[in-house]
């Protein structure tokens, strides 16, 4: 082990740690949970476990001078793994259905990723990986409202009372604003005047899935919709 050799694993930590600075800078600027400080330790770690793994046990076969072989990979699938409980971390179902957090936890996970490729000394692909994120989390927003102003797909479980006469009456209510033509339904069962179906349809260039749910959870006859 050289002082040259050492030095080299440090650049690799200090540049993951830095693309993932960027990383969370990005989603910071968003208002986003996980931010630079977040994203820069995922990387670290990553890329440090990496090193560790990789290089750590050189001085015990030196030791030993057994005929042993490292896998390296071991530790890099349990710091993948261990990211995922701090992906879940961040993903939060409110109360009107709306799911956030899915873009930031799916950024941790690539983020630790890239850390794990700046410890394996492949240096092009963490700089191609971090540019790959930030192109995706930048330009994903225009891509969304592009896809909004040309309106969606939409479907949902519906489970509510009063019968079919309240489930066409909900029909009738979201048809007349949200949807380009009629709603379309597929009825599963019908039991003691509570119905349970599946909507779907094509909305209108402008109105938002989350729109309609929250439109369907003021319904007092409607019991879930998902």
């Amino acid at each position: 082990m050289t002082g040259l050799q050492e030095l080299d694993w440090c650049l690799r930590m200090l540049l993951a740690a830095l693309c993932g600075g960027i990383i969370g800078f990005e989603r910071k600027s968003k208002a986003k949970t996980a931010g630079i400080r977040t994203h820069a330790l995922i990387a670290l770690g990553a890329a440090l476990a990496m090193i560790v793994s990789k290089y750590g046990f050189f001085d015990l076969l030196r030791i030993t001078h057994q005929n042993w072989s490292v896998d390296p990979s071991r530790i890099a699938a349990q710091v993948v793994s261990g990211i995922g409980f701090l992906g879940a971390g961040t993903i939060l179902n409110r109360h009107d259905h709306v799911i956030n957090g899915l873009t930031t936890a799916a950024g941790i996970w690539v983020t630790g990723a890239i850390g794990l490729a700046y410890g394996s000394g492949l240096y092009s692909i963490g700089v191609t990986g971090t540019i790959c994120v930030l192109i995706a989390e930048m330009l994903g927003k225009y891509i969304d409202q592009f896809a909004l102003r040309r309106g969606r797909e939409f479907s949902c479980f519906l489970l509510l009372d009063g019968g079919t006469k309240r489930l066409y009456e909900v029909i009738d209510q979201l048809n007349h604003q949200d949807f380009r033509a009629p709603l379309k339904h597929t009825v599963y069962s019908y039991q003691n005047g509570t119905v349970s179906c599946r909507l779907f349809g094509e909305l209108k260039p402008g109105v938002k899935t989350e729109e309609i749910f929250t439109e369907l959870a003021n319904m007092t006859s409607v019991k879930k919709s998902n």
